[in-house]
């Protein structure tokens, strides 16, 4: 399969790269891990990505430009990474559907295979390592843009090197990536320890809602449109939330609720040891991986974390 994408990268010359919706550190590294490294090949390149840069990845260097509509596409060969279901990129992702080549390349265990090639490595850590063996088939430098954007995603997607999917390869190729300058303390200051206060004020606010269960095994915490308003804060800030809830004693299944705009309900669930959410979150549409998945559910988050409760008191 490499050699196949190898062989289209090479033989073709102009590329739109793309990842999904609310993109994390290994969705925002391996789209502009990708962008770097195709012009270093001598590429034309756009990154489109339907959200904004979220703060904590603003420190990565990408395009000076990033699209956001797909109205002005043209023949590109469009590379979709990290992206379990090409819906996930957003609201246009019919215009990637109408007889277009499309390179699919993820981790996720509930990847759709919607590309003409599908490259998709369910026990890579994540997108970014798998980019990595790309990149090296091709024998090009390496340069500080590319090795910071891959450390990144594999950084970010095990949890700092603390979740399951942890391997020796992981550290392997971050280990190589400090040869081209990066700096591990740096990647996690500017990660984990540069947010702003209003994501604390959020914090507060979503842990009062905290509820275990009487077995202890499973913790849920809600996120309202009203916290929101009250601390002046917005999505972003509730990044990574659902793991404080995991952090506690005896929780085997973490799930955080956020509530959206059109009566809906994001789910965020995280689980420790062979709890599969990915399976969990599959039977509400969703999906992801065995430890880390989501769903969007209709209702309030009262309502829904009901329905949660009800399909995990089965499945536990």
């Amino acid at each position: 399969m490499i050699e196949k994408i190898k062989r289209v990268l090479e033989h073709e010359n102009k590329f739109l790269v793309t990842t999904h919706v609310d993109p994390d550190g290994d969705a925002i590294g391996s789209m502009f891990g990708m962008y770097f490294f195709l012009k270093a090949i001598g590429k034309t390149v756009r990154v489109y990505l339907k959200d904004s840069v979220p703060y904590r990845y603003a420190f990565l260097p990408g395009p000076e430009k990033i699209e956001k509509d797909l109205k002005n596409l043209g023949q590109e060969v469009i590379l979709v990474l990290d992206c379990g279901d090409i819906k996930r990129i957003g609201d246009e992702y019919n215009l990637l559907t109408e007889d277009r080549f499309i390179v699919n390349i993820d981790h996720h265990e509930t990847n759709g295979m919607f590309g003409k090639i599908n490259h998709v490595l369910k026990d890579a850590s994540s997108t970014a390592e798998i980019l990595y063996d790309i990149f090296m088939q091709f024998g090009a430098p390496i340069t500080y843009e590319i090795a910071l954007n891959i450390y990144t995603g594999i950084f970010t997607d095990t949890g700092s090197f603390r979740f399951p999917n942890t391997t020796e390869k992981c550290f392997r190729v971050c280990g190589e990536m400090l040869h081209f300058g990066v700096s591990p303390s740096y990647v996690a200051q500017m990660v984990y320890e540069n947010h702003p206060r209003e994501r604390f004020l959020l914090l507060s606010e979503v842990l009062r809602t905290l509820e275990v269960s009487e077995g202890g095994d499973v913790g849920i915490v809600l996120l309202t449109s009203e916290m929101f308003k009250k601390v002046n804060a917005n999505y972003e800030h509730s990044d990574g939330f659902v793991e404080y809830i995991k952090e506690i004693k005896g929780i085997k299944v973490a799930i955080l609720i956020r509530e959206l705009e059109n009566g809906k309900c994001k789910v965020s669930m995280r689980s420790k040891d062979n709890v599969n959410v990915g399976r969990i979150c599959g039977k509400f549409g969703g999906g992801g991986h065995k430890n880390a998945a989501g769903c969007i559910l209709e209702g309030k988050p009262e309502e829904v974390r009901e329905k949660v409760k009800k399909v995990l008191s089965e499945e536990l």
